[in-house]
């Protein structure tokens, strides 16, 4: 699995302008402490492995495969984890990246990643893209949409939220031809999926 994970849209604006702060404290916000924290060592991302999730790197322990197989049906079997990477000529903010395939295809697949930053959430609330739903019980401030076009499959259902310094994003993609109805229909579950890693990430951290 060679799919760079890349951190997007506004958590990633918001995570580099932390680092141009030079009022920052020095590794970001809380996410340094589990994403990026000094024991952790700098190591590529390792190679896909059969779930049990726990056995990758990167933010893929705190995913429950149990859990994400139910929620979408499907038989998730290969995760590859690790730190995020720094555009060319830039620091990046400390990061967690996973992303997990079912080896029958490139979709459906799901990839998170956990990122810190010294924005505020009334900054990351505000940054949110147009049509976003809000989510209760979820962090400081949660979100989720459904994206249809320019996905390079199906619909993808994106969640993400704010908790203390750190910012988690969730996208899951489905294969071409998928009913956006269908996807929006898992967000209740993946809600449930979402609170399991943030619990994870807290307990680890």
């Amino acid at each position: 699995m060679k799919r760079a994970l890349i951190a997007t849209g506004a958590a990633l604006l918001l995570a580099l302008a932390a680092c141009s702060d030079d009022s920052a404290p020095e590794g970001g916000g809380d996410a340094a402490n589990s994403a990026s924290n000094e024991s952790a060592s700098p190591s590529e991302s390792t190679g896909p492995v059969e779930l049990d999730l726990a056995d990758a790197a990167g933010a893929c322990p705190f995913i429950d495969s149990a859990t994400l197989n139910t929620v979408t049906g499907e038989d998730f079997r290969f995760a590859s984890g690790g730190p995020g990477e720094a555009a060319e000529g830039e620091e990046a903010p400390a990061q967690l990246t996973c992303a997990v395939q079912t080896g029958e295809a490139a979709y459906p697949d799901l990839t998170l990643f956990v990122i810190g930053t010294e924005a505020k959430v009334e900054t990351y609330e505000e940054s949110l893209a147009d049509g976003a739903e809000t989510i209760d019980g979820l962090g400081e401030a949660a979100y989720w949409i459904v994206h249809t076009e320019d996905t390079g499959a199906g619909p993808a259902l994106e969640m993400g939220w704010y908790d203390g310094g750190t910012i988690f994003e969730v996208r899951y993609t489905t294969p071409l031809d998928t009913d956006a109805a269908v996807v929006t229909e898992l967000v209740a579950g993946f809600t449930e999926l979402a609170q399991g890693i943030a619990a994870a990430y807290a307990e680890a951290g």
